[in-house]
C-alpha cells in the first residue's frame, strides 16, 4: 500500500519566502565588494529571475509560499538616506525590463511572474513611513497628505493583486498608530492584500530579562488588531530559538486580551511555527552553500519545506482564539560571541549574550512534562482548532560550548485524538502521548516530511490504552532522503484501524 500522510494541496498559510538573507549571501560570495555594495543592492531582475536565479528554487513547496522581496527594491542602487524609502515604485534600473510601465502596472508584471513560476503570490517589504525624499528634495507631508499616499499604495496593490505587505523599519516603526493607519488603507482598497505589522525591537532587547517595558505592552495591545500577521521580528542566529520562544510567549499572552484575527510570523525558526500555530517566514536558501565570508554554516532548507509541508495539514491559526499555557519554568541560552570582523549582523562587542524564554508552551492543550537529567530542551505543542491535529516540537539550544544543542529528554503530552494526524519535529529520549480517547489495536504509520510515503511503525513503538510511546530513535528510522543526522528530524505520524 503506497499511504502518503501529506496533502499535495496547500493551504492560506501566509507563509513567504524573504530575500533578505539571501540578499546578504549573494554579497558575501564577493572578497572585494566595494564599500557601498550593501545587501540592498543585491537586489536585482537578475539576481530573482536569471538563469541561477534566486526563484528557481523550492521545487515541490513553491505554491506554499509566497515571495517577499525585501529591502531595496524600491530605490536606486546606493541609496542610504532612508528617507527615499518607501515609494512601491519598482526601481527601473534593477527591473529594466518594468521601466516604460506606470508603478500599478510594474508591480502588476511582477506579480504575474512571480505566480508564473509557481509560487502563492508576490509580498513586498516596505517601511512605516511614507517616501520622505524625492529627487534630493525633502518631503513634509500632514497627516490627511500621509493617508492619501497609503490610499494611492494600496490601490495600486489592488490593480496588481499584491499578496501580502511586510511592514517593517521606518519614521513610524514604534508607532502603532501610524501602523493602524496603514491598514485601513490597504483593508480599505485593497481587502485581499495580507499586512504584516513587526514587535519592534532590537535582536537582543532580551538580554536584561524577560519584563518587556510598559510601552512595548502598549505598542502589541495596539497593533495587533491592525495585523493580519505579527512578525516576532529579527533575532540573532545563534540565540534565534530561545529569543523566538520568548517573543511568541509574550505576543501570544497580549493577544488573548484583544478582539483579533492576527497570526504571529516566527520568521524563520520553522519548527517553533509548526509547533504553536505561527506562520513562517522563510530565510534561508541553497545559495548559503555558497557563501564564503560569513562566520556560519548554511541552514538546513529542508527544515523550513518540513514545516510547510506539515502546515498542509495543520495551518496558522490566530493568536487569541486558543487556550495558551505558558511554563513558569524558564531556560536560559548563552551565546559566547568571537570577536568579528566589522560589518557582521548585529553589531555588537565580543563577550557573552543570554536570552531566557518558558521552558514550554501550548496551545489547546496542557503544558508538556520533561524530564531530563541535565539541560533540557524548549518543548512546543498545540492542537490545531481546525482540524485536530497535533503537533509536538523540541527545539535545540545555545550554551557556551555551541549552538543548536538539543538536549534529550522524555517528554509526556496529553491531548488530541488517536485519529488525528500528529507532527513531530526534533529530537528526544523518548515521547509519550497521551490521548483523550483509548487507542489500543491500532496500527502506527509514520512519514517523513520530505518523503510521500508512509511506512508501518507500529512494531517500533509502544500502543497501550491511551498512550503512545515513541522512542527517539525511531524519529531517525523513518525514510528520509536525507541522511539522519542532518538538520532536525521532521515525522507525521497518523493511527488507523487494524481492519
Amino acid at each position: 500500500m503506497n499511504l502518503n500522510l501529506i496533502p499535495a494541496q496547500a493551504k492560506n498559510t501566509g507563509n513567504y519566502f524573504c530575500t533578505w538573507d539571501s540578499q546578504c549571501d549573494h554579497i558575501n560570495t564577493w572578497k572585494d565588494c566595494p564599500n557601498d555594495f550593501t545587501s540592498r543592492d543585491a537586489m536585482c531582475e537578475e539576481f530573482l529571475f536569471g538563469e541561477s536565479g534566486l526563484l528557481n528554487s523550492f521545487d515541490g513547496v513553491r505554491k506554499d509560499l509566497i515571495v517577499v522581496l525585501d529591502d531595496g527594491w524600491d530605490v536606486p542602487y546606493g541609496a542610504k538616506d532612508t528617507r527615499v524609502f518607501g515609494s512601491l515604485v519598482a526601481d527601473p534600473e534593477r527591473f529594466p525590463s518594468l521601466s516604460r510601465m506606470t508603478p500599478a502596472g510594474r508591480l502588476k508584471a511582477l506579480s504575474q511572474r512571480i505566480k508564473s513560476l509557481g509560487y502563492k503570490g508576490l509580498g513586498l517589504w516596505v517601511p512605516s513611513q511614507s517616501q520622505l525624499m524625492t529627487d534630493s528634495k525633502e518631503i513634509s507631508r500632514t497627516p490627511e497628505e500621509e493617508r492619501h499616499f497609503w490610499e494611492e499604495r494600496a490601490k495600486w496593490c489592488y490593480e496588481a493583486d499584491i499578496t501580502y505587505l511586510k511592514v517593517d523599519w521606518g519614521a513610524h516603526h514604534h508607532d502603532a498608530g501610524y501602523r493602524a493607519m496603514m491598514t485601513e488603507c490597504v483593508r480599505k482598497f485593497s481587502p485581499d492584500t495580507a499586512i504584516e505589522h513587526a514587535f519592534a525591537g532590537y535582536p537582543l532587547f532580551e538580554t536584561d530579562g524577560y519584563e518587556i517595558t510598559r510601552e512595548k505592552t502598549d505598542y502589541l495591545k495596539n497593533v495587533l488588531p491592525a495585523s493580519d500577521y505579527l512578525r516576532t521580528y529579527d533575532v540573532v542566529h545563534e540565540l534565534k530559538y530561545a529569543s523566538t520562544v520568548n517573543r511568541v510567549s509574550i505576543c501570544l499572552k497580549a493577544a488573548k486580551g484583544c478582539d483579533c484575527e492576527t497570526v504571529l510570523n516566527i520568521e524563520d525558526t520553522a519548527l517553533i511555527g509548526a509547533a504553536l500555530g505561527c506562520s513562517i517566514g522563510v530565510m534561508r536558501h541553497e545559495l548559503e552553500k555558497k557563501r564564503k565570508y560569513l562566520p556560519l554554516p548554511p541552514r538546513q532548507v529542508s527544515e523550513s519545506v518540513c514545516a510547510l509541508r506539515w502546515q498542509r495539514i495543520a495551518p496558522p491559526f490566530s493568536a487569541g482564539s486558543t487556550e495558551l499555557h505558558i511554563s513558569a519554568e524558564r531556560l536560559k541560552d548563552v551565546w559566547r560571541c568571537p570577536k568579528r570582523k566589522p560589518g557582521y549582523w548585529p553589531d555588537v562587542t565580543e563577550g557573552d549574550y543570554y536570552v531566557t524564554a518558558p521552558a514550554a508552551v501550548s496551545r489547546n492543550m496542557p503544558l508538556p512534562k520533561v524530564t531530563s537529567k541535565g539541560e533540557k530542551p524548549y518543548v512546543l505543542c498545540s492542537v490545531n482548532p481546525e482540524n485536530g491535529a497535533l503537533c509536538v516540537a523540541v527545539t535545540p539550544r545555545t550554551f557556551v560550548e555551541g549552538i543548536d544543542i538539543t538536549p534529550l529528554a522524555d517528554i509526556r503530552v496529553k491531548g488530541g485524538l488517536p485519529d488525528k494526524p500528529i507532527g513531530i519535529f526534533g529530537r528526544f529520549e523518548s515521547l509519550c502521548i497521551e490521548f483523550e480517547e483509548d487507542a489500543q489495536g491500532k496500527k502506527v504509520f509514520a512519514q517523513n516530511m520530505l518523503s510521500d510515503t508512509a511506512q508501518d511503525i507500529t512494531s517500533l513503538v509502544t500502543l497501550s490504552g491511551k498512550c503512545l510511546t515513541i522512542p527517539g530513535r525511531v524519529m531517525l528510522s523513518v525514510g528520509s532522503p536525507e541522511e539522519p543526522e542532518k538538520g532536525i528530524p521532521a515525522v507525521v505520524i497518523k493511527l488507523f484501524n487494524k481492519n
